[in-house]
Formats: C-alpha cells, sequence, structure tokens
C-alpha cells in the first residue's frame, strides 16, 4: 500500500464504472492505493459522459458510489489561475483543472491516472508521472 495521493481524471473513473479492456489492470492498481483523487470537476464529467453514452441506472448508482469513494477536490481560483497558465496553451480548459489540481498535490503526488492522450502529453510535459494501465 502507499499512502500518496493517486489522481484519477475523469477518463480513469469511467473505465472503473463501466467495463473496458483496461478495466481490469486498473482495478489492481487500485488495490495497492487506497488514497484516491480528483478534481470536484470530475462528478459533472462523469455523469455527462454517462448520459452520452445512454448508461443504464445500475451504471449511474456505480458512478455515484465511486465519486462518493474518491476525495473530490475543490476547483477554486488558485486551482484556476494555475490552469490558466499551463502549457500547452492548445490544452483543453476542463484538462488544464485536472492537471492543475493535480500538480495542487506537489510532493504527495504519486501519479495522474488518465487514458487521455492530451493530458498525458501535457502532464508530462509539467514533469508529473503519468499512469495509463492497460493490458
Amino acid at each position: 500500500m502507499n499512502d500518496k495521493f493517486l489522481y484519477l481524471d475523469s477518463s480513469a473513473i469511467l473505465k472503473i464504472i463501466v467495463p473496458e479492456p483496461e478495466s481490469k489492470v486498473l482495478f489492481e492498481l487500485l488495490r495497492d492505493w487506497p488514497v484516491r483523487v480528483s478534481s470536484e470537476l470530475a462528478w459533472a464529467e462523469v455523469s455527462r459522459a454517462l448520459r452520452r453514452a445512454d448508461a443504464t441506472v445500475p451504471q449511474f448508482r456505480r458512478g455515484q458510489k465511486v465519486l462518493d469513494r474518491i476525495g473530490l477536490m475543490p476547483v477554486d481560483s488558485r486551482i484556476l489561475k494555475d490552469a490558466a497558465l499551463l502549457k500547452p496553451a492548445s490544452m483543453r480548459s476542463l484538462d488544464a483543472i485536472h492537471l492543475a489540481t493535480a500538480r495542487s498535490l506537489g510532493g504527495e503526488l504519486a501519479a495522474l491516472v488518465t487514458y487521455d492522450v492530451r493530458l498525458s502529453a501535457a502532464a508530462s510535459g509539467a514533469k508529473l508521472k503519468v499512469w495509463s494501465p492497460s493490458p
């Protein structure tokens, strides 16, 4: 087990809720990381993605349970100001908020878990450890 934070973006959270090829490997990783966090932005992003995918009622319930077990960090003015200054300039705003939130953990961050290629590249560019567990 590890006591550092594992930051999950919405793409990783969705793989916990809706089984995909990467889900099993992700579950194995999460077993060793009891301290999981994300941005409270994930609540809206995950819910919207489930709606777009015409998720079932059990999937929505599972989504709520998963989000309830993740420490959701507030999106405050400090996070928004950091997100506004992050590179590359082409990074999408929601990705920038996730990256700024993960960066705010400093040395307490073990890694950012994402399956989003653009966020992964930006986080690597910001010198964060990025994990995208796959089979």
